[in-house]
């Protein structure tokens, strides 16, 4: 990303006011590091007629105050600056990754995409709290200080402009040495978030399965990866402001000797020599602060760098042909394969499949961890694009439309998805229930006792207008999915795809589902069902097994 891209900018407006208002306080700091100068050298040069000593020193602190209340509103208007801009990116972001379009051409890097609009936005903070701030103090008060020094001692100003530009020379070279580590923390940081989070969402299946120790150890070396990149980072950023601090002392330090050397000469009056003494730390500060601030801001930059890309890349047109009814025609799945995060493995592999549609049909999937379960319901949701092959629709008598050409909206609201972990805003259990839909009281009484939930709403303090938390917070595991399902039952859609329903349950409670869904298919809705559990795959018409394809040695050897 470019020291102050104009694209933020463009994308946020508070980064505009932010500069602006920066631009404004940064000059008045300007003027008031002049004015200190100036007035503390003339007090120090006559020191000895002691004239006007007593309103020289109040003078010299009512400017030191205003000063700092400048600095002090600079900060805090950086803080609030910075959550603005970080929120109208995160906005845009999301709303990004929210479109359908967006979907369609993101599908393998969805977590780390979310994992950029959270906590790698997060790290934009010192970017727009200390860098820009000073960067844009830098543009304005150096020039201006180092016109104040030639005012006074032309030779002294000689000197520091030949010294100054060492110091973004040295920024640069720098900025090219670490740009590698610091893109590299930030991958590695998404790639340990991504990992976590499929561990949390699979976490209750892997410990029943006895496979949650091997993930835990996948997921410590991703840490202890993540740590490594970031000690390297601190110790290229710790050298490099070495570097920076050792030249801007050493500029500093040749123009005192010259100044000294001068005063003891005669050639220079005690008052200038004091002023531009006073006035050289100042002019190589800004320098100085935004090569310590880079590196503290690099990992923000970056990921801001990310977000503009995306928020800039092109949205392939909206499809606009309505998906067809899923009463009656077929669901094909052809030679789908699904690309994951290692190079070279697919997962599903290959899969196919035809689902007749509104005749009552209940396909059951099933596969070891990871062969891409919950990945091919994401395909057939059209959240996933396939890596290869496609999902198409064929109704009865016509040609079959591939999923990519239809209007999604009228395609989700024929179905109903249950993912592994369910999602619940803030509200009342009736709400998260029905989700907007009008639903009958009769519907939603006997979706609920098919479930067993009705036994939870009779214990609940109010009912169905009892208020849940976020994340059903009030709600045992157990009862979030009795909810969960109670929701996927309680609507008239066509199409059920379901993740794991019988999760958390007991026997007798997964008796009363797996009944409750024969009676749906009855009715002609068309299930979809990935679970581990045999009696839960049992009641399905058919049982697709998935495959997952591992890296070969070549592909291995490619990425390494």
């Amino acid at each position: 990303m470019k020291p102050l891209d104009p694209k933020l900018l463009r994308h946020a407006s508070a980064a505009r006011r932010y500069v602006l208002l920066t631009a404004g306080l940064g000059l008045g700091m300007v003027a008031l590091t002049v004015l200190q100068a100036r007035g503390l050298a003339r007090l120090l040069g006559h020191a000895r007629e002691a004239a006007g000593g007593p309103e020289a020193l109040l003078w010299l602190g009512g400017v030191w105050l205003l000063r700092a209340a400048l600095a002090g509103l600079q900060e805090w208007t950086g803080k609030r600056s910075a959550h603005r801009v970080i929120a109208q990116l995160r906005a845009g972001l999301l709303a990004r990754l929210a479109s359908r379009s967006e979907r369609e051409g993101t599908s393998a890097g969805g977590v780390a995409q979310v994992e950029l609009a959270t906590r790698g936005l997060d790290a934009l903070q010192p970017y727009l709290e200390g860098y820009v701030p000073q960067l844009l103090l830098t543009a304005l008060a150096t020039p201006a200080l180092l016109f104040c020094v030639w005012r006074a001692d032309p030779v002294s100003a000689v000197l520091m402009a030949g010294s100054l530009p060492l110091i973004p020379l040295f920024m640069v070279l720098v900025g090219r040495f670490t740009r590698e580590a610091t893109v590299r923390q930030l991958a590695s940081m998404q790639q340990l978030s991504a990992r976590v989070l499929d561990l949390i969402t699979g976490l209750a299946t892997l410990r029943a399965l006895g496979r949650h120790r091997g993930v835990a150890a996948q997921v410590l070396r991703l840490s202890e990866a993540h740590a490594r990149t970031t000690l390297q980072a601190l110790r290229r950023a710790f050298l490099s402001s070495f570097v920076l601090e050792l030249i801007a002392t050493l500029s500093i330090a040749s123009v005192a000797v010259g100044i000294g050397l001068r005063l003891l000469e005669g050639a220079m009056p005690l008052e200038t020599g004091l002023f531009v003494l006073l006035l050289a730390p100042e002019v190589y500060a800004p320098l100085r602060q935004v090569g310590a601030l880079f590196h503290a801001s690099a990992e923000g930059a970056e990921a801001a760098a990310q977000a503009i890309a995306r928020l800039e890349a092109p949205q392939p047109a909206r499809a606009t042909l309505a998906a067809p009814r899923l009463t009656s025609g077929t669901l094909e799945l052809r030679d789908v394969s699904v690309a994951t995060r290692d190079a070279g493995c697919h997962a599903p592999e290959g899969l196919s499949f035809a689902l007749p549609l509104g005749q009552g049909r209940i396909l059951g999937l099933r596969g070891e961890s990871g062969a891409g379960k919950s990945t091919a319901l994401a395909v057939v949701l059209g959240l996933l694009p396939p890596t290869r092959g496609g999902v198409f629709l064929r109704p009865d008598g016509a040609a079959a439309l591939p999923l990519g050409s239809l209007d999604l909206t009228t395609y989700w609201a024929q179905l109903a998805w249950l993912p592994q972990r369910l999602h619940l805003e803030p509200g009342t259990v009736r709400e998260s229930v029905c989700r907007g839909r009008v639903i009958a009281d009769s519907a939603l009484s006997a979706a609920a006792e098919a479930t067993g939930f009705d036994a939870v709403v009779a214990r609940l303090p109010e009912g169905w207008d009892t208020k849940l938390g976020r994340d059903g917070q009030g709600l045992s595991l157990g009862q979030r999915q009795r909810l969960a399902l109670t929701r996927v039952l309680a609507g008239d859609e066509r199409l059920l795809l379901l993740d794991e329903p019988t999760a958390h349950l007991d026997e007798v409670s997964e008796q009363r589902v797996l009944e409750a869904l024969k009676q749906r298919a009855r009715q002609g809705t068309t299930l979809v069902l990935v679970s581990h559990r045999a009696r839960t795959l049992a009641i399905a018409d058919e049982v697709l097994t998935l495959h997952s394809q591992a890296p070969s040695p070549d592909t291995l050897a490619e990425a390494a």
